[in-house]
Order: structure tokens, then C-alpha cells, then sequence
């Protein structure tokens, strides 16, 4: 439990250079300019950045090569999800399933993390910043003015109702054991309210404060996100053990188990 926040943060940012890169291979098919992605990454997090995440050629990437990258890319950030069904069946004393079977539901785990994580970048850090740029490129007004409201639409409680539903999933499919929706909630809540006001400080220093070019160049913006994702991940990893505390409480007030 104590290393597990290490290992989940090292993982979700592994995940999203090869999320990325699908992304920007995505609008390379739809014909979408990479400049404006190019712009928005720049302005985010650094040019540096920008410069390492596009600079795939995608034109010619679509290969077997790049399919292998991406796949392999995967597979290991999946390890953080791997963690978390062992860090759970661990503390609920629960012995691990076959290999295949904890691996695919890893699998499955880690694209909701980071599906929760591209979310969470996109509208409560970022919004602004995206809305900002559609208005500043403005190609067309009636579809700015649309990705504008569903922007604004997914801000605020409906964002939140999306991550305690993604973050409840996750702790009720993690143990190899059902659990009742009272006792995921316990800790899903508690979850759900810190990566809120984690998101929000983090998304305050990067649309107000950041300043990459000031010591590190780049390598800051990088130093920076992993402080965030570390620490949404130690947040996380708390909500496990709740969730478990609340469980063993349930328990012995039902004379299920006894206190030796």
C-alpha cells in the first residue's frame, strides 16, 4: 500500500504518451490540422512537450511498428492496474486469481484510468484553455460555439458524477469478492472530493501560476503533472484502504467475523 501510489503514477503517465499519440494519429485522420493540437499542447504544458508527443510522422506511423509500440505501451502501464487488484485482494485477504484472468481485467481497469484521466484533462484543467484556443482559431462558428457548450455542459457536478462513477467501478471490480454499494461508495466519495480539489489547485497553477521556462524548460511541465497524477494517485490508494476498514466494520457488526 505504501509504494502502490509510486507505482500507479509512473504507470497512468506511461499511459498517456501512447493515448496521446493515438489521438494525434486520430486527427491526422480526420484530416485535422496537428497545429492546433500542436498549439494547445504548447500552451499547456510546454513546446518541448509538443515537439515529443507529435513528432511522429503519421503520415508513414500506421504500421506494424507502430502497432507494437502502442500495444506494448499498454500492456506495461497496465502493471498499475495489476497493482491495484493485488494491493486489494491483499487487504481483504482474498487470494489472487489465475494470471490471464488478473492481466485482462488489468487491461480493462487501466483504459478506464485513463480514459477518467484524458477526461479530467480535457474539461476541469484544460477546458479553459481549449475554449480559448477554439475562440482564438474560430474556423467555424456555429461548431465553436457547440464544442463550447459541451464543454461547459461537462463542467462542474456532472464531471464529478463521472469520475465517482468511473472511480466506484474500478474499487467494486478490483478485490475478487462482491462488495456492497455502501461500502464502495465510502471510499469512492472520499476519493471522488480529493481528486476534485487536487484537480482544481492543479489546474489554478497551470492556467495561472506555471512558468516552464523559468528553471527546467519542459522538464518542469513534466515534473508538475506527476505531482498530480502522485497525487491523485496516494488519494486513490486511501480510498482502497477505507473502503476495507469500512468492510471489516460492517462485518463485525453483523458477527460475521470476531475480533480475536
Amino acid at each position: 500500500m505504501i509504494i502502490l501510489p509510486g507505482n500507479l503514477s509512473f504507470s497512468f503517465v506511461l499511459a498517456l504518451i501512447p493515448t496521446l499519440s493515438l489521438i494525434s494519429y486520430g486527427a491526422s485522420i480526420l484530416n485535422l490540422s496537428v497545429d492546433y493540437l500542436y498549439d494547445f499542447i504548447a500552451k499547456s504544458f510546454s513546446a518541448d512537450i509538443a515537439k515529443l508527443i507529435l513528432g511522429v510522422n503519421f503520415s508513414n506511423a500506421m504500421g506494424i511498428h507502430f502497432l507494437i509500440t502502442i500495444i506494448i505501451g499498454f500492456y506495461i502501464s497496465s502493471n498499475g492496474a495489476d497493482s491495484i487488484i493485488t494491493a486489494s485482494n491483499t487487504i481483504y485477504g482474498i487470494e489472487n486469481k489465475s494470471w490471464l484472468k488478473r492481466r485482462i481485467k488489468a487491461l480493462g481497469m487501466s483504459f478506464l484510468l485513463v480514459a477518467l484521466l484524458v477526461f479530467m484533462l480535457i474539461v476541469p484543467v484544460f477546458g479553459n484553455t481549449i475554449i480559448g484556443l477554439l475562440q482564438e482559431v474560430n474556423l467555424n462558428s456555429n461548431l465553436t460555439s457547440k464544442i463550447i457548450m459541451i464543454f461547459e455542459f461537462f463542467k462542474g457536478p456532472l464531471s464529478w458524477l463521472i469520475m465517482f462513477i468511473i472511480i466506484k467501478i474500478i474499487y467494486a471490480i478490483a478485490p475478487n469478492k462482491k462488495s456492497k454499494n455502501r461500502v464502495i461508495n465510502y471510499g469512492a466519495i472520499f476519493t471522488t472530493i480529493g481528486w476534485i480539489i487536487g484537480t482544481k489547485v492543479y489546474s489554478l497553477y497551470v492556467n495561472n501560476y506555471a512558468d516552464y521556462s523559468a528553471l527546467y524548460g519542459g522538464l518542469a511541465s513534466i515534473v508538475v503533472l506527476m505531482i498530480w497524477i502522485y497525487f491523485l494517485a496516494y488519494i486513490f490508494t486511501v480510498g482502497m484502504a477505507l473502503n476495507s476498514q469500512k468492510d471489516e466494520t460492517n462485518l463485525l457488526k453483523t458477527g460475521t467475523i470476531k475480533v480475536k
